[in-house]
């Protein structure tokens, strides 16, 4: 079954992530990234703008794109109430199709393993590629493991996930679960359960219920090679956990690939 890759993040789902503001390890790489590699840059994927507005605010040039409309519209809100300019794209990744191009290329949060489709996949690297200015650079990360399958029974049962305090004062529980966990195709699907209640207890009323379903695929350290040589593209060096260490076994959550 296909996947829409925007159904996971509109919505009520943009309100989770624009309220998930973090700026850890991976800022603080991606932004070296772009100041290594001065001119426009573009973070594909850019969601509500995490990475870029903080980047943006640093007064550096870089653009964002991302599948996820109302993401882009939390990205501008936000950005305007920050005094920062953005400029935004309603684009997905594997249609990517801008008229600049770009000194460096970042595609933050594993993001690419959300084009469920490994020929899209493909087809993404190949937009990179063509959106590269001379010398530029393209930089993304993968996870490397995946995580341990839930059970062996799907859909499991929903799990609570997250919760936060929406604008207006409501609060919004999220509830997730795993609909099937293929080691044979490596891929997760799973949905994730929105509810709005005026107050902050779950046993209130509902007043707004969303469940929205998508997915995401896992690479090998081998898979990925060789899709960036099929894409055109050559490896400059693979580094794990937002460092410059060279991958190691121990680095079991990310992956780093920088291609030039």
């Amino acid at each position: 079954m296909p996947s829409d890759e925007a159904e996971m993040y509109n919505g009520l789902a943009s309100y989770l992530w624009a309220a998930y503001e973090e700026r850890g390890k991976d800022y603080q790489y991606f932004k070296r990234v772009v100041q290594e590699n001065p001119g426009l840059a573009l973070d594909v994927g850019c969601g509500t703008g995490r990475l870029l507005r903080g980047i943006r605010r640093m007064g550096y040039e870089i653009e964002g794109v991302d599948i996820a409309a109302d993401q882009l519209a939390h990205c501008r809100r936000m950005a305007e109430s920050e005094g920062v300019s953005v400029t935004l794209y309603h684009q997905p990744m594997q249609e990517l199709d801008l008229p600049k191009r770009y000194n460096a290329i970042i595609i933050p949060c594993s993001s690419l393993i959300c084009v469920m489709d490994r020929r899209q996949a493909l087809e993404t690297l190949r937009r990179m590629k063509a959106h590269l200015a001379p010398d530029g650079v393209l930089v993304f990360n993968l996870y490397l493991n995946e995580e341990t399958p839930p059970g062996d029974h799907y859909p499991t049962d929903w799990v609570s996930w997250s919760k936060i305090t929406l604008p207006d004062g409501k609060t919004l529980f999220v509830d997730r679960r795993v609909m099937q966990h293929d080691p044979i195709e490596q891929a997760v699907r799973d949905e994730c359960r929105y509810r709005v209640v005026d107050g902050t207890s779950r046993e209130l009323p509902v007043l707004q219920e969303e469940i929205r379903a998508g997915g995401y695929r896992w690479y090998t350290r081998n898979e990925a090679l060789w899709m960036i040589e099929l894409a055109g593209l050559t490896v400059d060096k693979i580094t794990g956990d937002y460092t410059d260490e060279p991958l190691t076994p121990r680095h079991r959550a990310l992956m780093m690939f920088h291609t030039r």
